[in-house]
């Protein structure tokens, strides 16, 4: 690492969100607070389930190189949390490449980009829909790279919001949400 080169981010969250490092101790502060959450809604039966699924995912997250994710705690009347997750993954483009390229290539739909005070953010959106009985479903992603910021550099961050809503999902509650995704990507910064 060279004396102009970042030594880690930043990046802030609204009170009530938690960070996950995808290691061992990240997957089990997961299961246990999951774990508690369904026995609240007095569901024992799909505990069991419930941890599979993390695991699964936390090896599908592995393979990816995410470093961590964010994910909101319940809040309000109704102890809801919103229906959204952030994924930070430090990625590196193949050699020849630049991280622009590499994003670029990798990228599911448009890609935008913003000059902004901390750099270039290049940013992905897309949609998908359920289908057979989650036909309701839409996931939508939103992916963001941020370069290091030495020119032409092979490596960045890829912030990756997921949001999942039903299809009768209020318009601007889903606008609200991709609003919210951006602010937070708008608070990364490279630390010194």
């Amino acid at each position: 690492m060279t004396d102009d080169e970042p030594g880690g981010f930043s990046i802030l969250f609204p009170p009530g969100w938690t960070r996950y490092f995808i290691d061992d101790e990240g997957r089990k502060a997961l299961a246990t607070r999951m774990s508690s959450q369904i026995r609240a809604l007095g569901r024992p039966d799909i505990d069991v389930e419930a941890r599979m699924l993390i695991s699964r995912q936390w090896k599908q997250m592995r393979a990816r190189n995410v470093g961590a994710v964010y994910l909101p705690d319940a809040a309000g009347i109704d102890s809801t949390p919103l229906p959204m997750s952030f994924a930070l993954i430090q990625h590196v483009a193949r050699p020849g490449a630049d991280f622009e390229s590499a994003f670029r290539d990798m990228a599911s739909g448009s890609v935008e980009a913003f000059d902004t005070t901390i750099g270039r953010i290049l940013r992905a959106e897309s949609e998908r829909r359920g289908t057979d009985e989650l036909a309701e479903v839409i996931g939508r992603q939103i992916d963001y790279g941020i370069a290091l910021p030495n020119p032409r550099d092979r490596r960045g961050m890829i912030i990756s919001t997921s949001i999942t809503t039903l299809e009768d999902t209020g318009p601007d509650l889903v606008k609200g949400l991709i609003e919210l995704s951006d602010t937070i990507v708008e608070t990364f910064r490279w630390r010194a």
